[in-house]
């Protein structure tokens, strides 16, 4: 389980360290998505396992919504079109390649968020941007449970 944040130094090779926690043994494999959230551009890293459950999950679920077989295999390879795979180094670094890098517009640091089964790396301002008061407000789900906010 991913849990918190904590934004690193980018290395002088462009990689980030992932807490000690996060790591589940050294050379560890991980598949990184080229994905957005809120308008801003980020990184999904999960697990080789956790990748398989969520597109596993994805096809179960989209099979119980009548979506043809075509539309799920269409969207599941636009995922995996823009997913990579990625080591966590001995160090307990992860390179992040510099085509991802410069779309995200990652110079100096790096912010590293948990999210349960799997972890988004952010630039840290673009996080910060997105844990405003005003913005958490907004959430439906947590006017429901009060929980942020």
């Amino acid at each position: 389980m991913f849990t918190g944040n904590v934004t690193h130094k980018l290395d002088p090779k462009s990689r980030v360290a992932v807490p000690a926690g996060w790591r589940a043994a050294q050379g560890q494999v991980l598949i990184l998505i080229d994905a957005t959230s809120e308008g801003y551009r980020i990184l999904k890293c999960y697990t080789k396992e956790a990748f398989a459950d969520k597109m596993a999950t994805i096809r179960t679920q989209a099979e119980a919504q009548g979506i043809s077989p075509g539309e799920i295999d269409l969207y599941v390879g636009k995922i995996t079109g823009c997913s990579f795979e990625a080591e966590v180094s001995t160090q307990g670094k992860l390179l992040i390649p510099k085509k991802q890098r410069e779309r995200m517009n990652l110079v100096e640091n790096a912010t590293i968020v948990g999210r349960g089964a799997y972890f988004e790396i952010w630039k840290p301002e673009d996080f910060e941007a997105t844990n405003t008061p005003e913005v958490l407000g907004r959430l439906k789900l947590d006017q429901m449970f009060h929980i942020l906010s």
